[in-house]
Formats: C-alpha cells, sequence, structure tokens
C-alpha cells in the first residue's frame, strides 16, 4: 500500500468502491470521485447529530477518498481528509490505517500525528492490568515528533553560524573563550544530526502494521481456536500490533507491550 511498504495492511474497505446514488468511483476521473466524495463527507457533517444519516455520507466518502489513494493520488490533504471519513463513519481501525498511510507519505505532518494520536485515544484500551500495558501504543519520543525537518535545518545553520563566528573571532581576539563558544556550537550540531539520523532509521524500519478490527479478538498462544489464550480478557477494535509470521490462516502477531501471540486473519486489517 504505502510507497516504501512501511505498512502491511491487508484491505481498507470491503467490495466495490460504489458511491451514493449509484455512484461508482472506480469509474469515474480523479476530479469527479473527489468531487463526490467532497460532497458527501459535507452532508454528513450537516446531520452529525444523527449517527445513522451521517456514518453512510461519511463511509460513502471514505471510500471515495480511498479510491483516489488507491490511484496514486496522495498526499497530506488526502490522507487526513481520508483518515477523518473513515472515523467519522465509525470504523476506528480503517482511520489508523489511514493516518499511518499519510504519515509513510508525510512522516513530519503535524495533522497526521495529531489526528493519529487522537484516534489511538478513542481505542477502549484497559484502565490497568498487563492487557493495558501490553496494547497501548508508546507516545513517539524522537526529534521528529518536535520539530519539523524546516525546523532542523534551521537549527543547524544557526548552530554552524555560530560556531564559524567563534573561529573569526578566536582568530581575530584570540580569546579562548569564542573556542568556547565555537565548540559548543559544533557540539550542538552534531547532537542534532545524530538524533534525526536516529530519527531516519526508525522511519526506514518496517513494522509490518497490523490492526484489530473485531471486538472478539483472543490473543492465543498457537495458531487454533483451542490453543489457551495469551491475554485477557480481549483485544479491543483499533489496537495495533507487528506482524511475525503467517500459518494456517492465523498470524502471529507483536503487540506494542512485547507480548507474541496467534489471531485469526479475518481478525486483522
Amino acid at each position: 500500500m504505502t510507497p516504501v511498504g512501511m505498512f502491511v495492511v491487508l484491505s481498507l474497505a470491503a467490495g466495490s468502491p460504489v458511491g451514493s446514488g449509484g455512484f461508482v468511483y472506480e469509474r469515474e476521473s480523479d476530479a469527479d470521485v473527489l468531487q463526490h466524495a467532497e460532497r458527501t463527507f459535507t452532508e454528513g457533517t450537516k446531520h452529525r447529530d444523527d449517527a445513522a444519516t451521517a456514518r453512510p455520507q461519511f463511509g460513502n466518502a471514505a471510500r471515495g477518498y480511498d479510491e483516489l489513494w488507491r490511484r496514486g493520488v496522495r498526499n497530506p490533504a488526502l490522507a487526513l481528509a481520508r483518515a477523518n471519513a473513515h472515523r467519522l463513519a465509525g470504523d476506528l481501525p480503517a482511520a489508523i490505517a489511514a493516518f499511518h498511510d499519510g504519515l509513510a507519505v508525510a512522516r513530519y505532518d503535524r495533522a497526521l500525528r495529531v489526528g493519529l494520536e487522537a484516534a489511538r485515544s478513542a481505542v477502549s484500551y484497559p484502565l490497568t492490568g498487563d492487557l493495558a500495558r501490553q496494547c497501548r501504543p508508546p507516545t513517539p519520543a524522537t526529534i521528529g515528533t518536535r520539530m519539523s525537518p524546516l525546523e532542523a535545518s534551521l537549527a543547524a545553520w544557526a548552530f554552524w553560524l555560530v560556531a564559524c563566528v567563534g573561529v573569526v573571532r578566536y582568530a581575530m581576539t584570540r580569546g579562548p573563550g569564542w573556542l568556547v563558544v565555537a565548540g559548543a556550537a559544533l557540539n550542538a550540531l552534531m547532537v542534532l544530526g545524530g538524533l534525526w539520523a536516529y530519527d531516519w532509521r526508525q522511519a526506514l524500519a518496517d513494522p509490518r502494521l497490523l490492526l484489530v478490527v473485531t471486538d472478539d479478538a483472543t490473543l492465543r498462544r498457537g495458531n487454533g481456536p483451542t490453543y489457551p489464550p495469551r491475554l485477557e480478557p480481549n483485544l479491543p477494535k483499533g489496537v495495533e500490533a507487528r506482524e511475525v509470521a503467517r500459518r494456517g490462516g492465523w498470524v502471529q502477531v507483536e503487540l506494542a507491550g512485547g507480548a507474541v501471540g496467534w489471531l485469526p486473519e479475518p481478525a486483522l486489517q
């Protein structure tokens, strides 16, 4: 799905991409699909107090955005609209997957990062116990969550300028304090570079992300329903897991807390 294969997601929408009123997304141009998706999304917002009316409209909009994404129209604005449409349609796992897809294209987009954290907060994680510790994904702590590439570039240029000024002033005055200033700026520059190198390595890692899409998914110790549960109670819908292996219609996954177990393929997206 994603251009660099960062996430493995089996399917975002079942069936044909058909919108309201018989509008068949796959038969229309990109512009018509976008126009229809935006129109149905707007209709949904007009009825947000009536979920029975609004959710089908948001679902139609989500299918349109999915079709555009499938065609290769990929940018942060479309990713955000797609994820929000899925969430408002009541499909939280698809919304989380869409946020991840968007961040694979625009890793440092803050609107997508904020949206992903908001969607994660809507997952019904247990408040206490081993299941709570294993399921809840940790808050990202890389430098990319603190500043954008532009901000990092400006900071790097500022450190480099201070270092240059310090060296020049030392050459002019022979004051040792200027060497201290230059050395501190160079050290800050190297630390900044090291943090961004680590962040880049994290971005290139392939977590093989899957999401739980059913309410009755039990993580088991083996690839079959007769194996005892690895964790109890069932995993909440929207939990993220990393794929480890597949066997006989079952997927071995690793949760955010490190617990490894097996889930049936239909329980995962």
